[in-house]
């Protein structure tokens, strides 16, 4: 360990009798944030004192352990700036400003960053790595910690590599070889565990790893009763919950709506919304209710008491990946909920496939206002259909996403039941965690004032080039 003043923590909750794992990520296990959920209940599955965390944070982003799992150690360090900041926007110049910087991070952050995992991991005695591939700073690390430490490397995947490229604007060359990066960390992977049975699929065969599903899921009982019939003869009430990543989807459902006057079968329709963010079209319409960031129980309880749950996915050929191998943890949400589904997105992505399968509501396949309304049409006018898709909803949240069948694909993802990584003869060990990463790091406190200066210097300098060439 680096010297400085320390923080000594956990010395008799390490036994002989413990294999111990590290949890390389971005997110902590919380109970605030989408990624840090699915966490939070894989950590549960694992035996008392077989796990420790090396977490990668945005400072920007306040994520802490939940205080169940309080027993498990977790370093925190400051995750390198990924979004391509380009001084000036739209220039040669701020394309290379953009560049040096990822180079920076790609030789220099990421190195520092490996250094002190390799630290803390040498000083768990961990004999596992369990890493989310979820960004390029991870990335970068998750392979060659492994080969610096000689041991097995499980890798965890809940977007495609690709679509956070994209939307963080990284430059091609540093695309390119985050890809490759990608690859050959699949490939040396002992297992992946991944975000739908699509993408196992699709990985397995690529890269030639075992590739276990592990979908986020919740306890049994959170399941609401199936509604067997529309609850009111003269409303109809459409929930939503979630991110706004497929808003032209959105927008075409908002857009057929208000052509029909926002009546359904004689039905006046309503649209309740659930998330941390407000949506950028209809947000301000008085038949829209935004009611926040809820629970999972909360969320569950509030959707259970709509007659239809709509659920977007992009038929954007950008995001024709992300279509096709991830899975919207807002499906699982509406299948325990017990109400019938409208799913709206291309039918050969991953939910859209498991839509047409357990047949728990309604498809529609095409971005048009029409079509999207005659499918939420179709679902109020046939009860019989209505009903037969609530029932099917709740019987597929009851075979798929309990958190039994969690446990059992996580442990299938590790290869091990949970008594073997119990029973797994250990030395007992002690060990500190430098006071720096102790605690979640805090955002710079000039950051904002930093992007500022460096923007205008980008100008400046901009100004200068242009002024001397057209002289």
């Amino acid at each position: 360990m680096r010297k400085g003043v320390r923080v000594r923590i956990y010395r008799a909750h390490y036994d002989d009798k413990l294999m111990r794992v590290l949890l390389l990520t971005d997110i902590p296990p919380c109970s605030n944030l989408t990624a840090g959920l699915v966490l939070e209940q894989l950590c549960r599955f694992m035996p008392r004192g077989s796990l420790v965390c090396f977490t990668v944070l945005n400072p920007h982003l306040s994520g802490r352990v939940s205080p169940d799992l309080e027993w498990i150690p977790v370093a925190y360090v400051r995750k390198p700036w990924e979004v391509a900041i380009r001084w000036p926007q739209s220039s040669p110049l701020g394309n290379v400003s953009s560049w040096i910087v990822e180079e920076y991070h790609s030789r220099i952050s990421a190195r520092n960053l490996l250094n002190k995992a390799e630290i803390f991991a040498r000083t768990c005695g961990i004999d596992a790595i369990w890493a989310v591939l979820e960004g390029q700073t991870m990335v970068r690390m998750a392979l060659p910690l492994a080969e610096r430490l000689g041991v097995p490397l499980f890798t965890q995947v809940f977007d495609p590599l690709s679509w956070w490229l994209r939307a963080h604007g990284t430059d091609a060359h540093h695309s390119r070889a985050a890809l490759a990066h990608f690859d050959r960390t699949l490939r040396a992977s002992e297992a992946c565990a991944t975000a739908s049975k699509a993408m196992a699929e699709a990985y397995s065969t690529l890269y030639g790893t075992r590739c276990v599903p592990v979908i986020s899921s919740h306890d049994a009982t959170i399941a609401a009763r199936p509604g067997h019939a529309l609850s009111s003869g003269s409303e109809v009430t459409i929930a939503m919950a979630g991110q706004f990543y497929a808003a032209d989807e959105w927008n075409s459902l908002i857009r057929g709506l208000k052509v029909a006057n926002w009546m359904i079968a004689g039905r006046k329709v309503r649209l309740r919304v659930l998330g941390a963010h407000k949506p950028d079209y209809g947000s301000d319409l008085p038949q829209i209710e935004f009611l926040g960031w809820k629970s999972q129980p909360e969320a569950v309880q509030i959707l259970s008491q709509a007659d239809i749950l709509y659920c977007p996915y992009p038929f954007d050929a950008e995001m024709e990946e992300v279509s096709r191998l991830s899975f919207p943890s807002k499906l699982v949400l509406y299948l325990a909920s017990g109400r019938p589904i409208l799913f709206h997105g291309p039918t050969w992505s991953s939910p859209g496939r498991y839509m047409a399968e357990v047949r728990a509501g309604a498809i529609c396949g095409a971005l048009v206002s029409t079509a999207v309304y005659d499918e939420l049409q179709r679902l109020v006018i046939d009860p019989i259909h209505y009903k037969e898709a609530a029932l099917n909803a709740h019987a597929a949240f009851r075979r798929d996403f309990t958190l039994e069948r969690m446990e059992e694909s996580f442990f299938e993802f590790l290869g091990r039941t949970r008594e073997s990584l119990a029973n797994a003869s250990r030395k007992p060990i002690s060990f500190d965690i430098p006071s720096e990463m102790a605690s979640p790091p805090l955002p710079p406190k000039r950051f904002s004032d930093l992007i500022k200066m460096t923007r205008s210097i980008g100008s400046t300098l901009h100004r200068r080039i242009k002024s001397i060439h057209s002289a």
